[in-house]
């Protein structure tokens, strides 16, 4: 009962406004607390408040007042304005954000209390333009945010004007950031600052709500291996202008790191058009591009991978824009820094440019060797195993077995995502050399990796290699499907007849080769068939006038059935 009535008590005095003079730390505590002001995507403003709690310009606020923001302004007590550069830390769950203001000399800050207010404390809410006094009260209940902060509670109606306030211990140091009661019960709550201090945006973390949902840079992790991270998935979500400035915040971040120099060479070379539309520009950022390779060759040490990188970016720009001839950018100059960098060290992925260079250039031997060195050792992949068996395939005279043998490789080395596409290439040239059994394992492993997931083309060339093994009863399921799947393609239904020959029903081979013909009136193939089917059931007489049609319509194979049937 005592400490009811204690409480009471004190709550009673600190909320009446006191005729003492103002503490001395209040007028820099005024000057700490800034206005916001943000722009939305969809151009809708909002403002609110915030305070600064360092030099630099990091500052706290209102999760609220940045969700979907593209920018955002801070004006200070004095008046002035500065632009938000970057996010370092936010939790849309309990509604805080902090963020960094380029501020242009030290900050007018508020010091992060050291101890944490104890319950029934007095604390002290700075007055607001609305708010003229100084503001008392006590802390009514503190709970745990995180298992670790403190989230304060204290018994007194919180003025719009003075959300996102500080709240301040006697000291007038901030401890909290203040916040408004959403049950509407005329209460004040306070969030940890030293919470808000401790949020900070991990590598993955643009990929989460929270942060994409704000259009603002978002800081960089303090790890160069993260942020690298964080700089590959930005690649994929920001326009070239704006991913222009997120390099050219990361180069800044890193300036002795040579991944930042590279990856924006790489943005300026092959996003020149998109940077500008004027021809002589776009020159200039192939210049800029050729500055940040020098820049990063500078600073490794290992010379061999900068002239791959070099070449590597070279060879990719010249043959994406055939267009281009400018100064350096050409096929011998990516060649020379390859082989430079060959000399140095000879690294599988040096060789794998190699021969992508030598097969553009179709010479086709070099490629197929350059391909094979990476082959031979332990860093050969799917890509080498593929690139080599295209390349045998070009050279005159190639044993298609071996080109087989490289395929298949290709499909073992392969992730299970990318093996169907190898899977395919193999199994053309096994139908070309004969291996129909093989062929239809691999259409059925297709069939398995792609989960099912295949077109009436699939079940006609798998069709196809049943029906070379014999299993006829297989090829017709599979040309059915295939018919399924596109009714009106007269191959599909001239195949049909062709299974029904060999499953001797001429009578249904002869209804597909009709069908095949009313669908496409002009398909010589189908002719033919029909011909062989009315033959097969002793109607000669009725078959001539179609094999003629057949031979009139171009068919290369139907003078024998003529002459052996019609004469």
């Amino acid at each position: 009962m005592r400490k009811t009535f204690i409480f009471i008590l004190t709550t009673f005095l600190v909320t009446t406004v006191c005729a003492q003079k103002a503490p001395k730390w209040l007028e820099k505590v005024r000057k700490a607390i800034i206005t916001i002001e943000t722009v939305t995507k969809d151009g809708i403003s909002k403002s609110g408040n915030g305070f600064f709690i360092h030099e630099n310009g990091e500052a706290v606020s209102s999760y609220d007042l940045f969700g979907n923001v593209e920018k955002a302004v801070v004006t200070t007590a004095d008046g002035e304005k500065f632009q938000v550069t970057q996010i370092l830390g936010a939790d849309d769950l309990y509604g805080v954000i902090r963020f960094k203001v380029s501020v242009k000399k030290k900050a007018p800050f508020l010091t992060v209390a050291a101890a944490d207010p104890v319950l029934n404390a007095i604390v002290f809410i700075p007055p607001s333009k609305e708010e003229k006094a100084l503001s008392q009260t006590a802390i009514s209940e503190i709970t745990k945010v995180k298992n670790t902060y403190n989230y304060y509670k204290m018994e007194k109606p919180l003025p719009k004007s003075q959300e996102s306030f500080p709240l301040l211990n006697e000291n007038g140091e901030v401890f909290a950031l203040t916040q408004a009661d959403a049950a509407g019960k005329g209460k004040t709550y306070g969030i940890s600052v030293e919470y808000i201090k401790s949020l900070n945006v991990a590598s993955m973390d643009m990929l989460k709500h929270t942060y994409s949902e704000i259009g603002i840079r978002k800081a960089w992790v303090p790890s160069v291996d993260e942020a690298q991270i964080s700089l590959l998935l930005y690649a994929s979500q920001q326009d070239a202008p704006t991913y222009l400035e997120t390099l050219n915040d990361f180069v800044s971040t890193f300036p002795n790191t040579t991944e930042g120099y590279v990856s924006r060479a790489s943005h300026y070379a092959y996003h020149r058009k998109e940077l500008s539309a004027a021809e002589n520009e776009q020159l200039q950022m192939l210049d800029l591009a050729w500055e940040d390779l020098d820049k990063a060759e500078k600073l490794t040490k290992n010379k061999a991978e900068a002239n791959y990188d070099r070449a590597k970016l070279i060879f990719g720009v010249v043959t994406d824009d055939s267009t281009l001839h400018y100064k350096n950018w050409n096929i011998e100059t990516a060649s020379n820094y390859l082989e430079k960098a060959i000399a140095a060290e000879d690294h599988p992925a040096y060789r794998h440019l190699e021969g992508d260079i030598a097969f553009y250039n179709r010479d086709y031997e070099k490629a197929y060797t350059s391909y094979s060195i990476i082959n031979q050792s332990s860093s050969a992949s799917a890509s080498s195993w593929y690139l080599a068996a295209k390349s045998k395939e070009q050279i005159p005279g190639s044993n298609l077995m071996e080109i087989i043998t490289m395929l298949d490789s290709a499909f073992v080395k392969s992730p299970e995502s990318e093996a169907a596409a190898y899977l395919l290439e193999s199994v053309d040239l096994k139908m070309q050399v004969g291996l129909y059994e093989q062929a239809v394992k691999d259409y059925d492993t297709y069939y398995r990796l792609t989960r099912g997931y295949v077109n009436d083309g699939f079940y006609y060339y798998r069709e196809q290699a049943k029906f070379r093994t014999n299993d006829f009863e297989g090829a017709l399921k599979d040309i059915d499907m295939a018919i399924a799947g596109n009714p009106g393609n007269a191959v599909y239904h001239a195949e049909k007849a062709s299974v029904f020959l060999r499953l001797k029903d001429a009578g249904k081979a002869q209804a597909s080769a009709e069908k095949a013909i009313e669908l496409q009136p002009d398909f010589a193939p189908a002719y033919r068939l029909l011909g062989i089917c009315l033959i097969r059931q002793e109607k000669k007489a009725e078959a001539c006038p179609h094999l003629e049609k057949a031979k009139e319509l171009g068919d290369p194979v139907v003078d024998k059935l003529i002459k052996e049937n019609c004469n």
